[in-house]
């Protein structure tokens, strides 16, 4: 059992917690690769703490803006997570990004399909959001197949986008329109 709500300012550093763990396990299961990061690399930046905390102080609609969603676990802790952030262009007001993501040890109990559900709703009752991307890398079949699952089509891949440890790895943009 889970609770999706989102995120109060008071839960950031509960959030960065969870964040930290998760980008930490990056290709650690499976060799998957579910950021565009080596092992050495996998670690929340300060950068990234503060974009997260910017986005989350700026109006919806505003360039940078971000709001997140926690899935919390009977206990209250967080379990997995799902962001829309603008595009960070001018007139590009109608479309957000997409990021999420499920602790390793909640996996498969359909955590990633119930926040990817709720944010695709919230899209559908926002007059001034017609179109949610994203960016997957090619490799994280799982995810892939749950974004095609729920109706986002791939626009474009783009093959060997990041070389990680002498590897090649591609990168899929997807999308989906969500305005009536």
């Amino acid at each position: 059992m889970f609770l999706i709500k989102e995120l109060e300012d008071h839960r950031l550093e509960d959030f960065f917690s969870y964040l930290s763990v998760h980008i930490s396990e990056n290709g650690h299961h499976n060799d998957l690769l579910y950021f565009p990061l080596s092992k050495e690399q996998s670690f929340l930046s300060n950068e990234l703490k503060t974009k997260f905390k910017d986005g989350m102080n700026k109006a919806t609609g505003e360039i940078g803006w971000r709001k997140i969603w926690v899935a919390l676990n009977e206990k209250g802790e967080i379990i997995g997570h799902i962001d829309l952030r603008s595009a960070n262009q001018l007139n590009a007001e109608h479309r957000v990004v997409l990021g999420m993501g499920v602790d390793t040890q909640w996996r498969g109990i359909k955590i990633g399909q119930s926040l990817l559900e709720f944010v695709i709703v919230y899209c559908k009752n926002s007059s001034n959001i017609c179109w949610i991307d994203l960016e997957v890398m090619t490799n994280n079949t799982p995810a892939k197949n749950l974004y095609k699952k729920l109706g986002f089509k791939q626009l474009s891949q783009t093959e060997d986008m990041f070389r990680i440890n002498n590897k090649s790895y591609s990168s899929a943009l997807m999308t989906m329109k969500v305005e009536n």
